[in-house]
């Protein structure tokens, strides 16, 4: 067998498992003379919880307020784009790096609306549930 139908046969087994949960046994040249055998190992797809989406580290958050500010970076300084008010926004990632405090919270997330926008920037001290980071939200 050649490597390159070899190396389809991997592709299409780590395909089928990570879409299915499906066994694999090994490579597609498993049980070849003087190879040894692999044990078989499960692919169990990852929970998807109602704060996330496909996509790595996007999560949904709520602003808590009145009139709060997105801005076009993560500092007060910086231009209002849009304001919202008691909103959920799509948020992909967070920083305390080159920021302003707001209320003693130095952390800033990255988000969008949810029917689509730019990228904007809301202080942690608006996000419900950041004290002072949004939990399970990556770094920028």
């Amino acid at each position: 067998m050649t490597s390159t139908v070899r190396n389809g046969f991997t592709f299409a087994a780590i395909t089928l498992a990570l879409a299915g949960g499906l066994a694999v046994a090994g490579p597609a040249h498993a049980g070849a003379p003087g190879t040894p055998p692999t044990a078989a190992r499960t692919v169990t797809p990852a929970p998807v919880s109602d704060h996330t989406s496909a996509a790595a580290g996007v999560r949904k958050i709520r602003v808590k307020g009145a009139q709060v500010a997105l801005r076009e970076c993560p500092r007060t300084s910086c231009r209002a784009v849009t304001r919202v008010s008691r909103t959920s926004l799509r948020a992909s990632c967070q920083t305390n790096r080159h920021t302003t405090k707001v209320s003693g919270n130095r952390w800033w997330t990255k988000v969008t609306l949810l029917s689509g926008s730019d990228p904007a920037w809301v202080s942690n001290r608006y996000v419900r549930g950041a004290a002072p980071k949004v939990p399970h939200l990556p770094g920028c």
